[in-house]
């Protein structure tokens, strides 16, 4: 059975306050009774060795007067009240026992006597004598002719101590179990209090949906644990808001692009099925939709390579590839394609041993747009320029046309998807508005970037900035 956070909470709090307090009073009561046990061992200790002392005369003679009470009180100062003495003889007979004992006799276990006789004296608890437990000690008396002469026992009753540790067994008890019903209590209230943010938190989740996206989750206290997990999932949702909008703005995007050539494919061909007797039209017809395949297929293709981008970013390995022997590659591809359109390409710098790190195929396709896009837009007889250098521990690139521009009110949306400039401005030269896309998403999960510098009737320049690693790793 699962069990809500609260009640587990109050459960662990509850339990740790009740181990605690045992801990507490266990602790509390081995101390306590240590230093009862200590008071007496040194009392009837006391009175063991004095009777040692009264009762052998120097050469080892016992002798035990019948008042040997009185004695130790009034010449000793030793308080025998409330003590229990005895005397014996080497082989266990009773020479003398103090009056309270009123014929009863200390018992001595074998283990106690063969202690003595070895000439060791023994503490231990007597169970139940009478009606309580007794400390007793057991001291022989040894001469060093004779050896064990006797033996004295001094014992003293643990009723107070038994009165008290049983008052403080009741006491705890009752103090715990009080405590323990409080604590949960307090605990469940505290718990409750402590968790009311994750409940309010639940449900301004739950009001958030695919259709709500733009709402957020209020935060009372920002640096907490939980305004920390608010703050959170509001960035989730803000990542979520933007994949969103951009998924139905690519949606409706794509679906429009795609839309456009085949409407014309199918306008022209049924046209083309109406004129069967004109075979110069049907040829232009059948060329026409050619090119609206294409213009399909570079369609798609972007598509499904900007998707692959997407995935690759943390799938696809990254090794060290010299961008200057990339771009020289992508630089002599382009240059028959410029030379046929009348536009000059140039490689003015191209400096040595340029290493990133990425996968070359990506980083010739990024190179390879931004040289053919600065082409594409340069009309017959302009130039662009390429060249590459080592500025701030990155591999920058430059690729710089004489073209027809771009205007600053485009500028900040010219890497966005499907955004084209007016055909107007750009000579008619128009495209699916997919190409900078493309190279904005590689510089990006290359940890780069493109910047972009231009003026209407100037041209355009195209910075990447690619951050430059060791080529030996």
């Amino acid at each position: 059975m699962a069990f809500s956070i609260r009640t587990r909470l109050t459960f662990w709090y509850t339990a740790l306050l009740t181990v605690s307090l045992i801990l507490f009073a266990a602790t509390f009561s081995y101390t306590l009774s240590k230093i009862f046990m200590s008071r007496i061992d040194r009392q009837v200790g006391s009175i063991a060795n004095m009777m040692v002392h009264t009762v052998m005369n120097p050469r080892g003679e016992i002798l035990l007067p019948a008042d040997f009470e009185i004695i130790l009180e009034r010449f000793f100062g030793v308080r025998t009240a409330g003590s229990y003495i005895q005397v014996i003889d080497q082989h266990g007979n009773i020479l003398g026992r103090s009056s309270n004992l009123s014929g009863a006799n200390l018992p001595i276990s074998p283990e106690t006597y063969a202690n003595a006789v070895n000439k060791a004296t023994t503490f231990e608890v007597v169970p139940r004598f009478g009606s309580y437990s007794m400390r007793m000690v057991t001291k022989p008396i040894v001469f060093k002719e004779k050896g064990l002469v006797a033996i004295v026992q001094v014992g003293t009753s643990l009723e107070f101590m038994e009165e008290i540790f049983n008052s403080l067994i009741y006491i705890f008890t009752i103090g715990i179990g009080v405590a323990v019903l409080v604590a949960a209590a307090v605990g469940t209230f505290l718990a409750r209090k402590a968790l009311h943010p994750v409940a309010e938190l639940t449900s301004a989740a739950r009001r958030i949906e695919a259709e709500s996206l733009n709402e957020r989750i209020d935060i009372a206290t920002p640096n907490d644990e939980i305004g920390m997990l608010s703050t959170t999932i509001n960035e989730m949702i803000e990542r979520l808001e933007k994949s969103f909008s951009q998924i139905k703005q690519f949606t409706a995007d794509a679906s429009h692009e795609l839309k456009t050539p085949l409407t014309i494919m199918k306008g022209e061909v049924e046209i083309a099925l109406r004129a069967k007797d004109d075979p110069e039209y049907l040829r232009e017809t059948l060329e026409s939709s050619l090119e609206e395949i294409d213009r399909m297929s570079d369609i798609v293709n972007n598509l499904l390579d900007l998707t692959k981008i997407e995935a690759e970013r943390k799938a696809t390995p990254t090794v060290p590839v010299r961008v200057d022997k990339v771009l020289t590659e992508r630089f002599d591809a382009i240059k028959r394609v410029a030379a046929e359109k009348g536009v000059e390409l140039v490689m003015e710098s191209n400096s040595a041993a340029l290493t990133v790190s990425g996968e070359s195929v990506r980083i010739g396709q990024l190179l390879s747009n931004l040289i053919d896009n600065a082409v594409k837009y340069t009309p017959g007889g302009g130039k662009v320029s390429v060249s590459s250098a080592s500025e701030d521990s990155c591999a920058v690139i430059r690729v710089k046309d004489t073209g027809v521009g771009i205007d600053k009110e485009d500028m900040p949306f010219i890497f966005d998807r499907f955004f084209r400039v007016d055909k107007a401005r750009t000579g008619g030269v128009g495209g699916a508005g997919l190409g900078l896309s493309i190279c904005s998403e590689i510089a990006e999960s290359l940890k780069g970037e493109i910047t972009l510098d231009s003026a209407i009737g100037v041209g355009s320049t195209f910075t990447l900035r690619l951050p430059l690693c060791d080529a030996t790793a």
